[in-house]
């Protein structure tokens, strides 16, 4: 099956955006745009109107202001990863000032009444869960097995409301293997009711979102995406987000298995040693990604987005003084032979080091200061996490060999001397190794919180921090967990605890 009719997101962004989302945003029917019952009657006839919902949603993912806060760190999925890597202190901020994420730098971003962060991302993935669950209701309902191009954007559907969900457990509870039967979110499987949810357990909502996945992974086999676009979810995709449900739940078997899939697809192929440096991670088309949004100036949003953000030579505010950091002793911790020291490492004419900023990483082509061009792409997933899951996961299962192979794979294109010393390592020393490169191949790429809370870590930020410098924390911090926004439990008392 070859289905690749490609129509461009920012063409159907609003049909997702002008729907509406009140502050009780799950509810049945927005006034001010279809509902799942005329989803469901038009689909009947009208294929082309789930593809429409569905692409209309992707849009969600980077859009300005779908958290409902309206600054200029309320971007979608990137903002989420900004915020919660410097939640873990593997990255920090320079300098107080402008204000954008600052709360995520200083811990105090997932109290109830926090807009930046605790009542931003809790909307956000509702909205997302309220588009996704209008598709599913269209196609039929959770049961449905709609086929052809219905059933991709059916599957895709289910893959984003687990996508959605799996962030929200692990942002507003505790890790699965902590307490899977403690009272977490809600959940909604439909619009076509407007009953306020009771919250589910952690176990519960797992069990939809590896429901929700293992329905859409076969629906995508022979899913093609359109040449040169990565921003719908293809098969190894969703094998990516079921296999980091599995290694959350310590389904490590399970974990490996979907990973080593994808891996021996070779349908994406690690970044190289020059790739790491020379593309400035800023183009679906690099070979490594699996998942990103294609920025143009007809969607980007501009100076609120990653790069607006993040790169030093795009004008942003990392380019005004607003500069994200690695955290110092992450930096020493290098190794000189590690290509990947070079994305943090610039001198002056006097070779002494500028600030440890992403000089290399996450840069325009152009490297112009002030580059008023704010498309480049965005990566949500890239195949190296796959290496590193399958690593981890044979690792925590005592499948050695295996994880070392996974490893060393990815080791051959950042440091040789490294990768050597793999094979003589035992259970500790791999794990050490496989969380080092956790913490660095996928620097300000939301993964750090994630990786801090399943590897039982604390941390120490760094004098260079000007949030927390010099604080301690450990991964059960209380602030690393975001309480339900008061917002929401005035709309749904059944949230308050």
């Amino acid at each position: 099956m070859k289905l690749n009719k490609y129509i461009p997101v920012a063409a159907l962004s609003l049909m997702l955006l002008n729907s509406g989302c009140s502050d009780s945003f799950l509810e049945k029917s927005p006034s001010d745009y279809i509902t799942s019952g005329d989803l469901e009657e038009v689909a009947k006839w009208n294929t082309n109107i789930l593809m429409g919902q569905a692409l209309g949603t992707y849009s969600t993912t980077f859009a300005m202001s779908t958290g409902g806060v309206e600054g200029h760190d309320d971007f979608g999925q990137k903002a989420v990863d900004i915020a919660t890597d410097l939640m873990s202190g593997d990255m920090v901020i320079m300098m107080k000032g402008y204000g954008w994420f600052e709360m995520a730098g200083d811990l105090t971003c997932s109290t109830r009444t926090a807009s930046q962060f605790s009542y931003q991302f809790w909307r956000y993935y509702y909205r997302l869960i309220k588009a996704a669950n209008e598709i599913i209701d269209a196609a039929g309902g959770d049961e449905a097995k709609p086929t052809g191009e219905n059933g991709v954007y059916f599957a895709q559907a289910k893959a984003l409301r687990a996508h959605s969900y799996f962030n929200l457990v692990n942002l507003y509870a505790r890790p699965y293997q902590e307490d899977k039967t403690a009272l977490a979110i809600p959940i909604y499987r439909t619009q076509l009711t407007s009953e306020a949810a009771k919250k589910s357990s952690v176990e519960e909502v797992y069990k939809l979102i590896v429901k929700d996945l293992t329905d859409a992974i076969p629906m995508l086999e022979g899913y093609e995406r359109p040449s040169g676009q990565k921003d719908q979810i293809n098969q190894a995709v969703a094998k990516g987000m079921l296999a980091y449900a599995y290694l959350m739940m310590g389904e490590n078997g399970e974990a490996a298995r979907l990973t080593q899939e994808v891996i021996d697809s070779k349908e994406f192929t690690l970044m190289n040693r020059t790739e790491v440096i020379n593309s400035g991670f800023s183009s679906v088309s690099i070979p490594g990604w699996m998942w990103a949004i294609d920025l143009t100036t007809s969607n980007s949003p501009a100076l609120p987005t990653f790069w607006g953000h993040m790169d030093l030579f795009t004008y942003s505010y990392a380019y005004a003084g607003g500069e994200k950091l690695i955290d110092t002793n992450l930096y020493n911790s290098i190794p000189d032979t590690d290509v990947r020291k070079k994305w943090f490492t610039e001198t002056d004419e006097k070779g002494e080091q500028y600030e440890l900023t992403n000089w290399w990483k996450f840069y325009n082509s152009k490297r112009i200061l002030g580059n008023r061009e704010w498309y480049d792409d965005e990566v949500y997933m890239r195949v190296a996490e796959m290496y590193l899951i399958n690593a981890e996961a044979n690792a925590r299962e005592n499948n050695l060999s295996d994880a070392k192979i996974s490893l060393k794979a990815l080791l051959d294109e950042r440091d040789t001397e490294a990768a050597a010393k793999v094979d003589q390592m035992g259970k500790e020393g791999l794990l050490d190794e496989i969380y080092f490169n956790w913490r660095l191949e996928l620097w300000a790429e939301g993964r750090g919180l994630l990786t801090m809370k399943r590897f039982q870590k604390s941390i120490t930020r760094c004098a260079e921090d000007a949030m927390l410098p010099g604080q301690t924390y450990d991964y059960k911090d209380e602030r690393l967990t975001f309480k339900i926004p008061e917002k929401e439990i005035i709309n749904n008392p059944n949230l308050d605890d």
